[in-house]
Protein backbone atom coordinates (compact mmCIF):
# COMPACT_ATOMS: atom_id res chain seq x y z
CA UNK A 1 0.00 0.00 0.00
CA UNK A 2 1.58 3.27 -0.89
CA UNK A 3 0.80 6.22 1.44
CA UNK A 4 2.67 8.89 3.72
CA UNK A 5 4.36 7.35 6.30
CA UNK A 6 2.01 9.76 8.83
CA UNK A 7 -0.58 8.37 7.08
CA UNK A 8 0.01 4.89 7.46
CA UNK A 9 0.87 5.63 11.41
CA UNK A 10 -2.56 7.26 11.49
CA UNK A 11 -4.23 4.03 10.01
CA UNK A 12 -2.82 1.29 12.00
CA UNK A 13 -3.45 3.58 15.10
CA UNK A 14 -7.20 3.41 14.40
CA UNK A 15 -7.22 -0.57 13.52
CA UNK A 16 -5.39 -0.87 17.05
CA UNK A 17 -8.05 1.26 18.85
CA UNK A 18 -10.84 -0.56 17.22
CA UNK A 19 -9.34 -3.75 17.68
CA UNK A 20 -8.62 -2.79 21.47
CA UNK A 21 -12.55 -1.50 21.45
CA UNK A 22 -14.04 -5.07 20.11
CA UNK A 23 -12.15 -7.08 22.48
CA UNK A 24 -13.05 -4.85 25.36
CA UNK A 25 -16.97 -5.37 24.60
CA UNK A 26 -16.50 -9.41 24.92
CA UNK A 27 -16.78 -10.03 29.07
CA UNK A 28 -17.50 -13.15 31.11
CA UNK A 29 -21.30 -13.29 31.30
CA UNK A 30 -22.39 -12.56 34.97
CA UNK A 31 -23.98 -15.97 35.67
CA UNK A 32 -21.10 -17.42 35.26
CA UNK A 33 -18.98 -14.59 37.17
CA UNK A 34 -21.67 -15.34 39.94
CA UNK A 35 -20.77 -18.95 39.84
CA UNK A 36 -17.12 -18.77 39.99
CA UNK A 37 -17.68 -16.24 43.07
CA UNK A 38 -19.29 -19.19 44.56
CA UNK A 39 -17.63 -22.38 46.22
CA UNK A 40 -18.37 -25.90 44.58
CA UNK A 41 -19.03 -26.91 41.36
CA UNK A 42 -21.48 -25.66 38.88
CA UNK A 43 -24.19 -28.47 39.81
CA UNK A 44 -23.94 -28.59 44.25
CA UNK A 45 -24.23 -24.26 43.50
CA UNK A 46 -27.30 -25.16 41.26
CA UNK A 47 -28.92 -27.85 43.56
CA UNK A 48 -28.40 -25.13 46.54
CA UNK A 49 -30.07 -22.52 44.39
CA UNK A 50 -32.88 -24.61 44.17
CA UNK A 51 -33.11 -25.41 47.58
CA UNK A 52 -32.30 -21.63 48.10
CA UNK A 53 -35.43 -20.95 46.41
CA UNK A 54 -37.94 -23.79 47.54
CA UNK A 55 -36.93 -22.58 51.03
CA UNK A 56 -37.23 -18.81 50.27
CA UNK A 57 -41.06 -19.97 48.42
CA UNK A 58 -42.59 -21.95 51.81
CA UNK A 59 -41.08 -19.18 54.12
CA UNK A 60 -42.66 -16.46 51.94
CA UNK A 61 -45.91 -18.64 52.46
CA UNK A 62 -46.30 -19.20 55.71
CA UNK A 63 -45.73 -14.91 56.13
CA UNK A 64 -47.68 -13.84 52.91
CA UNK A 65 -49.58 -16.59 51.59
CA UNK A 66 -52.93 -16.02 52.74
CA UNK A 67 -53.82 -12.57 51.14
CA UNK A 68 -55.45 -14.38 47.96
CA UNK A 69 -56.84 -17.44 47.63
CA UNK A 70 -54.69 -19.59 45.10
CA UNK A 71 -56.11 -22.53 43.11
CA UNK A 72 -55.43 -26.17 44.13
CA UNK A 73 -52.47 -26.59 41.21
CA UNK A 74 -50.75 -23.45 41.67
CA UNK A 75 -48.19 -24.89 43.99
CA UNK A 76 -47.11 -27.18 41.95
CA UNK A 77 -46.67 -25.36 39.13
CA UNK A 78 -44.90 -22.42 41.24
CA UNK A 79 -42.31 -25.48 42.44
CA UNK A 80 -41.79 -26.84 38.92
CA UNK A 81 -40.94 -23.02 37.64
CA UNK A 82 -38.01 -22.75 40.41
CA UNK A 83 -36.29 -25.91 39.89
CA UNK A 84 -36.80 -24.83 35.99
CA UNK A 85 -35.18 -21.81 37.17
CA UNK A 86 -32.28 -23.19 39.08
CA UNK A 87 -31.67 -25.89 36.42
CA UNK A 88 -31.79 -23.19 33.32
CA UNK A 89 -29.00 -21.06 35.34
CA UNK A 90 -27.06 -23.89 36.08
CA UNK A 91 -26.98 -25.43 32.29
CA UNK A 92 -26.53 -21.63 31.09
CA UNK A 93 -23.60 -21.63 33.35
CA UNK A 94 -22.40 -25.30 32.82
CA UNK A 95 -22.46 -24.31 29.14
CA UNK A 96 -20.02 -21.61 29.10
CA UNK A 97 -17.41 -23.84 31.24
CA UNK A 98 -17.43 -26.49 29.23
CA UNK A 99 -17.72 -24.39 26.21
CA UNK A 100 -14.08 -22.52 27.38
CA UNK A 101 -13.12 -26.08 28.45
CA UNK A 102 -13.03 -27.38 25.26
CA UNK A 103 -11.52 -24.19 23.38
CA UNK A 104 -8.18 -25.00 25.30
CA UNK A 105 -8.17 -28.40 24.72
CA UNK A 106 -8.68 -28.37 21.45
CA UNK A 107 -6.29 -25.20 20.66
CA UNK A 108 -3.46 -27.50 21.41
CA UNK A 109 -4.19 -28.92 17.88
CA UNK A 110 -3.64 -25.44 16.24
CA UNK A 111 -0.30 -24.29 15.14
CA UNK A 112 -0.37 -20.75 15.01
CA UNK A 113 0.07 -19.25 18.08
CA UNK A 114 -1.34 -16.01 17.26
CA UNK A 115 -4.72 -17.38 16.29
CA UNK A 116 -4.73 -20.01 19.29
CA UNK A 117 -4.09 -16.83 21.52
CA UNK A 118 -7.01 -15.00 19.94
CA UNK A 119 -9.63 -18.16 20.29
CA UNK A 120 -8.68 -18.80 23.85
CA UNK A 121 -9.05 -15.45 24.80
CA UNK A 122 -12.55 -15.28 23.35
CA UNK A 123 -13.56 -18.46 24.84
CA UNK A 124 -16.57 -18.18 27.08
CA UNK A 125 -16.92 -14.91 26.61
CA UNK A 126 -19.40 -12.76 24.85
CA UNK A 127 -20.85 -9.30 23.93
CA UNK A 128 -21.88 -7.32 27.12
CA UNK A 129 -24.86 -5.58 24.97
CA UNK A 130 -26.12 -9.04 23.09
CA UNK A 131 -27.03 -10.66 25.72
CA UNK A 132 -28.99 -9.25 28.00
CA UNK A 133 -30.64 -8.08 24.76
CA UNK A 134 -31.31 -12.06 23.67
CA UNK A 135 -32.71 -12.06 27.29
CA UNK A 136 -35.20 -9.83 27.27
CA UNK A 137 -36.35 -10.60 23.99
CA UNK A 138 -36.85 -14.43 24.69
CA UNK A 139 -39.10 -13.00 27.69
CA UNK A 140 -41.07 -10.13 25.44
CA UNK A 141 -41.49 -12.80 22.71
CA UNK A 142 -41.85 -16.29 24.22
CA UNK A 143 -42.31 -15.93 27.88
CA UNK A 144 -45.45 -13.49 27.78
CA UNK A 145 -47.32 -15.46 25.38
CA UNK A 146 -46.57 -19.08 27.20
CA UNK A 147 -47.80 -16.32 30.20
CA UNK A 148 -50.99 -15.71 28.50
CA UNK A 149 -51.78 -18.90 27.02
CA UNK A 150 -51.39 -21.02 30.39
CA UNK A 151 -53.13 -18.80 32.58
CA UNK A 152 -57.04 -19.71 33.01
CA UNK A 153 -60.28 -18.12 31.78
CA UNK A 154 -61.10 -16.02 32.40
CA UNK A 155 -57.91 -14.57 34.50
CA UNK A 156 -56.22 -11.90 33.42
CA UNK A 157 -52.46 -12.74 33.60
CA UNK A 158 -51.51 -8.99 34.29
CA UNK A 159 -53.36 -7.69 36.96
CA UNK A 160 -51.06 -8.22 39.88
CA UNK A 161 -53.73 -6.99 41.96
CA UNK A 162 -55.46 -10.86 41.49
CA UNK A 163 -52.30 -12.73 42.16
CA UNK A 164 -51.65 -14.78 44.53
CA UNK A 165 -48.87 -15.33 46.35
CA UNK A 166 -47.94 -18.39 44.04
CA UNK A 167 -48.81 -16.78 41.02
CA UNK A 168 -46.20 -14.07 41.82
CA UNK A 169 -43.60 -16.66 42.05
CA UNK A 170 -45.18 -17.42 38.61
CA UNK A 171 -44.80 -14.43 37.00
CA UNK A 172 -40.92 -14.02 38.64
CA UNK A 173 -39.38 -17.23 37.87
CA UNK A 174 -40.88 -17.19 34.33
CA UNK A 175 -39.06 -13.75 33.90
CA UNK A 176 -35.77 -15.50 35.33
CA UNK A 177 -35.79 -18.74 33.30
CA UNK A 178 -36.95 -17.59 30.01
CA UNK A 179 -34.34 -15.07 30.29
CA UNK A 180 -31.77 -17.92 31.10
CA UNK A 181 -32.67 -20.07 28.26
CA UNK A 182 -32.84 -17.35 25.60
CA UNK A 183 -29.44 -17.24 26.55
CA UNK A 184 -28.60 -20.36 26.54
CA UNK A 185 -29.97 -21.14 23.09
CA UNK A 186 -28.01 -18.31 21.74
CA UNK A 187 -24.44 -19.33 23.76
CA UNK A 188 -25.22 -22.87 22.47
CA UNK A 189 -25.36 -21.78 18.63
CA UNK A 190 -22.62 -19.77 19.30
CA UNK A 191 -20.18 -21.63 21.08
CA UNK A 192 -20.79 -24.31 18.62
CA UNK A 193 -20.31 -22.34 15.51
CA UNK A 194 -17.05 -20.81 17.38
CA UNK A 195 -15.34 -24.36 17.74
CA UNK A 196 -16.69 -25.32 14.59
CA UNK A 197 -14.64 -22.43 13.08
CA UNK A 198 -11.33 -23.48 15.27
CA UNK A 199 -11.15 -26.02 12.48
CA UNK A 200 -9.78 -23.81 9.71
CA UNK A 201 -6.64 -23.13 12.11
CA UNK A 202 -6.01 -26.96 12.66
CA UNK A 203 -3.35 -27.74 9.95
CA UNK A 204 -2.91 -31.31 10.34
CA UNK A 205 -5.33 -33.87 10.09
CA UNK A 206 -4.39 -37.93 10.98
CA UNK A 207 -7.48 -40.12 9.74
CA UNK A 208 -6.41 -42.73 11.53
CA UNK A 209 -6.35 -40.93 15.00
CA UNK A 210 -9.69 -39.30 16.11
CA UNK A 211 -8.06 -38.94 19.73
CA UNK A 212 -7.18 -34.86 18.93
CA UNK A 213 -10.61 -34.22 17.76
CA UNK A 214 -12.45 -36.32 20.83
CA UNK A 215 -13.04 -32.65 22.88
CA UNK A 216 -15.34 -31.89 19.85
CA UNK A 217 -17.09 -35.02 19.91
CA UNK A 218 -17.82 -34.26 24.14
CA UNK A 219 -19.15 -31.02 23.35
CA UNK A 220 -21.47 -31.99 21.10
CA UNK A 221 -22.57 -34.35 23.77
CA UNK A 222 -22.75 -32.19 26.48
CA UNK A 223 -24.78 -29.83 24.38
CA UNK A 224 -27.15 -32.36 23.92
CA UNK A 225 -27.24 -33.80 27.23
CA UNK A 226 -27.94 -29.96 28.46
CA UNK A 227 -30.97 -29.30 26.09
CA UNK A 228 -32.55 -32.64 26.57
CA UNK A 229 -32.59 -31.65 30.38
CA UNK A 230 -34.01 -28.90 30.08
CA UNK A 231 -36.63 -30.67 28.31
CA UNK A 232 -37.04 -32.82 31.27
CA UNK A 233 -36.86 -30.20 33.86
CA UNK A 234 -40.06 -28.43 31.69
CA UNK A 235 -41.90 -31.78 30.73
CA UNK A 236 -42.69 -31.68 34.92
CA UNK A 237 -45.02 -28.98 33.86
CA UNK A 238 -46.79 -31.79 31.90
CA UNK A 239 -49.14 -32.58 34.95
CA UNK A 240 -50.95 -29.91 34.05
CA UNK A 241 -53.13 -30.01 31.08
CA UNK A 242 -53.11 -25.94 30.45
CA UNK A 243 -49.29 -26.70 29.79
CA UNK A 244 -49.31 -29.25 27.05
CA UNK A 245 -49.59 -27.12 24.04
CA UNK A 246 -46.92 -25.01 25.60
CA UNK A 247 -44.99 -28.10 25.94
CA UNK A 248 -45.50 -29.67 22.67
CA UNK A 249 -43.65 -26.76 21.18
CA UNK A 250 -40.72 -26.65 23.53
CA UNK A 251 -39.94 -30.59 22.66
CA UNK A 252 -39.91 -30.07 19.18
CA UNK A 253 -37.50 -26.57 19.50
CA UNK A 254 -35.62 -28.15 22.02
CA UNK A 255 -35.17 -31.68 20.09
CA UNK A 256 -34.00 -29.75 17.06
CA UNK A 257 -31.42 -27.52 19.38
CA UNK A 258 -30.42 -30.48 21.08
CA UNK A 259 -29.50 -32.34 17.22
CA UNK A 260 -27.67 -28.92 16.24
CA UNK A 261 -26.11 -28.56 19.97
CA UNK A 262 -24.35 -31.96 18.83
CA UNK A 263 -23.65 -31.60 15.23
CA UNK A 264 -22.79 -27.80 14.79
CA UNK A 265 -19.57 -28.21 16.64
CA UNK A 266 -18.50 -30.61 14.52
CA UNK A 267 -19.24 -29.29 10.89
CA UNK A 268 -15.26 -27.93 10.44
CA UNK A 269 -13.74 -30.61 10.79
CA UNK A 270 -16.44 -32.80 9.07
CA UNK A 271 -15.37 -30.41 5.97
CA UNK A 272 -11.74 -31.12 6.68
CA UNK A 273 -12.20 -34.88 7.02
CA UNK A 274 -13.78 -34.34 3.41
CA UNK A 275 -11.10 -33.45 2.11
CA UNK A 276 -8.78 -35.50 4.13
CA UNK A 277 -10.65 -38.33 2.84
CA UNK A 278 -10.39 -37.27 -1.24
CA UNK A 279 -6.37 -36.63 -0.66
CA UNK A 280 -5.99 -40.45 0.54
CA UNK A 281 -7.99 -41.97 -1.82
CA UNK A 282 -6.39 -39.72 -4.78
CA UNK A 283 -2.99 -41.37 -3.10
CA UNK A 284 -4.31 -44.77 -3.19
CA UNK A 285 -5.56 -44.40 -6.64
CA UNK A 286 -1.97 -43.35 -7.80
CA UNK A 287 -0.37 -46.01 -5.27
CA UNK A 288 -2.87 -48.93 -7.46
CA UNK A 289 -1.47 -47.68 -10.35
CA UNK A 290 2.36 -47.65 -9.31
CA UNK A 291 1.82 -50.89 -8.47
CA UNK A 292 0.11 -51.82 -11.50
CA UNK A 293 3.09 -50.32 -14.00
CA UNK A 294 5.82 -52.13 -11.95
CA UNK A 295 3.88 -56.05 -11.76
CA UNK A 296 3.22 -55.49 -15.21
CA UNK A 297 6.98 -54.91 -15.87
CA UNK A 298 8.12 -57.82 -13.21
CA UNK A 299 9.28 -55.92 -10.86
CA UNK A 300 6.59 -55.81 -8.97
CA UNK A 301 4.52 -58.10 -6.12
CA UNK A 302 0.50 -58.33 -5.64
CA UNK A 303 1.28 -57.88 -1.61
CA UNK A 304 1.92 -54.26 -2.03
CA UNK A 305 -1.69 -54.10 -4.39
CA UNK A 306 -3.65 -56.23 -1.48
CA UNK A 307 -2.32 -53.70 1.13
CA UNK A 308 -3.31 -50.74 -0.96
CA UNK A 309 -6.49 -52.21 -1.40
CA UNK A 310 -7.75 -52.83 2.16
CA UNK A 311 -6.26 -49.19 2.80
CA UNK A 312 -8.42 -47.90 0.06
CA UNK A 313 -11.57 -49.81 1.62
CA UNK A 314 -10.57 -48.45 5.14
CA UNK A 315 -10.76 -45.11 4.19
CA UNK A 316 -14.13 -45.64 1.81
CA UNK A 317 -15.74 -46.96 4.66
CA UNK A 318 -14.51 -44.37 7.22
CA UNK A 319 -17.23 -41.36 8.31
CA UNK A 320 -17.18 -38.10 7.40
CA UNK A 321 -17.94 -37.62 11.16
CA UNK A 322 -15.83 -37.79 13.42
CA UNK A 323 -17.58 -40.19 15.77
CA UNK A 324 -19.12 -43.38 15.72
CA UNK A 325 -22.12 -45.39 15.99
CA UNK A 326 -22.39 -45.20 19.60
CA UNK A 327 -22.38 -42.00 20.23
CA UNK A 328 -25.89 -41.60 17.80
CA UNK A 329 -27.10 -44.23 20.44
CA UNK A 330 -26.08 -42.19 23.39
CA UNK A 331 -28.33 -39.03 21.34
CA UNK A 332 -31.18 -41.15 21.15
CA UNK A 333 -31.21 -42.93 24.63
CA UNK A 334 -31.17 -38.92 25.73
CA UNK A 335 -34.55 -38.25 23.83
CA UNK A 336 -36.06 -40.54 25.84
CA UNK A 337 -35.37 -39.21 29.18
CA UNK A 338 -38.06 -36.24 29.35
CA UNK A 339 -40.63 -39.35 28.60
CA UNK A 340 -39.33 -40.63 31.99
CA UNK A 341 -39.20 -36.99 33.66
CA UNK A 342 -43.21 -37.05 32.66
CA UNK A 343 -43.71 -40.64 33.40
CA UNK A 344 -41.96 -39.85 36.82
CA UNK A 345 -43.97 -36.84 37.44
CA UNK A 346 -47.08 -38.21 36.92
CA UNK A 347 -46.97 -40.95 38.76
CA UNK A 348 -45.57 -38.46 41.91
CA UNK A 349 -48.59 -36.87 41.31
CA UNK A 350 -51.16 -39.70 41.33
CA UNK A 351 -48.83 -41.06 44.92
CA UNK A 352 -49.55 -37.83 46.28
CA UNK A 353 -53.04 -37.79 45.46
CA UNK A 354 -54.11 -40.83 46.65
CA UNK A 355 -51.99 -39.94 50.19
CA UNK A 356 -53.65 -36.49 50.61
CA UNK A 357 -56.89 -38.30 49.87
Amino acid sequence: MNCPSADCTTEWVDISRITDKLANSYTTPWTLRAYDALPGNPISIGTGFAIGMIIAFFVGQSLFGSAVNSAPDELRVAVTQILITAYSATAYTYLLISARRTTHELSAAIENLADRRAIVERAGRHSKWVLPIIGAASYLIIGAAVTNATTPEPANPWHWQDWSYEVCWHRATTVLFVWWIGCFTYVIVVESARLSRMSDSIEALDLLDMRPYQPLIRQGLTNALLVIGMVSVMSLLGVEARYWPALVGFWIGFTVLAWIGLMLPLRGIRKKFEVAKKQELDWCRQRLKASRDALRAGCGDGQSIADTLAYQKMIEYRRNWPFDSSTLVRFTLYLLIPMGSWLGGAFVERGLDLILS
